[in-house]
């Protein structure tokens, strides 16, 4: 058996480690672009909510600015990088019929690992 080479390694390290549903990721659906991807490794890392910025006639009360960050195989997406300003659905881990809907603040992918930065708001 030949020896990995360091993008196969990391590869695996992708697969093996960061979206191991037995260490940090979990199984979920995501709905991106018309399609739904169905039970992919997924981690996705809530940030604290934050009160939003209100405009000088707005009388909303009670709405937080919600962000998290998801990683992913680009694979389980189809190879598809999301685009800022667009939508993606995440189903919730302890209840997967229910989708959290986050508008795409940015997105990057390194070695076929995708991070992308979400944004919600929230009641």
């Amino acid at each position: 058996m030949r020896p990995l080479c360091f993008k196969e390694a990391v590869q695996s390290d992708v697969q093996g480690v960061f979206l191991n549903t037995e260490e940090f990721a979990g199984r979920h659906t995501i709905k991106y672009d018309g399609k739904v991807y169905k039970d992919i490794s997924a981690s996705i890392q809530e940030a604290e909510q934050a009160e939003r910025t209100q405009l000088k006639d707005d009388r909303t009360q009670g709405i937080f600015r919600a962000q998290a960050v998801l990683f992913c195989a680009r694979a389980d997406l189809d190879g598809k990088l999301p685009e800022p300003g667009t939508w993606l659905e995440v189903n919730n881990g302890k209840n997967p019929r229910f989708f959290n809907k986050y508008q795409v603040g940015a997105a990057g992918d390194e070695m076929g690992m995708v991070r992308i930065e979400l944004g919600r708001f929230a009641q």
